[in-house]
């Protein structure tokens, strides 16, 4: 496994080096690493770019969002409904009540 040196070098280096070292100590593994993480990297950006060209409509921030509701309608309005259904449906019971008594 990588072990991480995290040591200072000497009295007059002042920033610290994390290194990864195999086993053995060799630094030949940490610049194959730094190599396949810097193609590793490009590959991604290169694909990330394809994807960017086919499939535009993914990016969240490319358009903003469709409204699909409406606005919704005032209460008083649907309250006034209330009212006047109820006053048609009263008037309309004493019109039938006085046409069957009278």
């Amino acid at each position: 496994m990588a072990e991480h040196d995290l040591s200072l070098r000497s009295s007059g280096d002042v920033k610290a080096t994390a290194v990864p070292r195999d086993v053995s100590g060799s630094r030949a593994t940490s610049v194959s690493e730094s190599d396949q993480l810097a193609h590793d990297l490009a590959e991604i950006e290169r694909a990330a770019a394809a994807l960017r060209l086919a499939e535009p409509a993914l990016e969240s921030w490319a358009s903003p969002p469709t409204q699909t509701l409406a606005k919704p309608r005032p209460v008083w309005l649907l309250i006034g409904l209330l009212w006047l259904s109820t006053a048609l449906f009263t008037v309309g019971a004493v019109v039938a009540i006085h046409a069957l008594v009278g």
